[in-house]
C-alpha cells in the first residue's frame, strides 16, 4: 500500500542561476511537501509517525530563508534539491519504510519530484 503525507510552509530562497554564482533576488514561495512511501506493516501507525515527522521538518523551514537552513547554505535551494534532501532525511529517519517519491512544489503550476533508486544501494542520493 502506498501512503502519502503532506504539509506546506512559507519560506524564501535565492537560487544560483548560473555557473558564475549569479543569484536571483530573494523571493517567497508557499512550499508544498508530499512524501509517498510504503510500509511493510501497520500502515496507519507508519502514516501517523511520518505525518508528525513531515510536520516537524516543515516547521524547521517555515518562515525562514532556505539559504540559512542546512544543507541549503551550501546546496542550491531549488525544489529539486529540497526534494532530494528531504527524501534522504526521511529515509534515514524511517529505515523500515520505502520512500517512493518526494514532491516539492514551490510555485503555482510547478513541482519537482524525486524518486529514489533503491538498486543503487544509496537510497537514490
Amino acid at each position: 500500500m502506498q501512503i502519502a503525507v503532506y504539509d506546506s510552509f512559507p519560506a524564501a530562497h535565492r537560487i544560483r542561476i548560473d555557473a558564475a554564482g549569479t543569484r536571483e533576488p530573494v523571493h517567497v514561495h508557499h512550499w508544498r511537501v508530499n512524501v509517498c512511501f510504503t510500509a511493510p506493516s501497520e500502515p496507519h501507525v507508519a502514516a501517523a509517525a511520518a505525518r508528525a515527522w513531515v510536520e516537524s521538518w516543515a516547521a524547521r523551514h517555515r518562515g525562514r530563508s532556505l539559504n540559512d537552513v542546512e544543507p541549503y547554505s551550501e546546496v542550491n535551494p531549488t525544489a529539486e534539491e529540497v526534494a532530494s534532501h528531504l527524501a534522504g532525511e526521511f529515509a534515514a529517519a524511517f529505515a523500515h519504510l520505502q520512500v517512493l517519491r518526494v514532491t516539492i512544489g514551490e510555485a503555482a503550476g510547478f513541482s519537482a519530484t524525486y524518486q529514489p533508486t533503491p538498486d543503487r544501494g544509496d537510497g537514490g542520493l
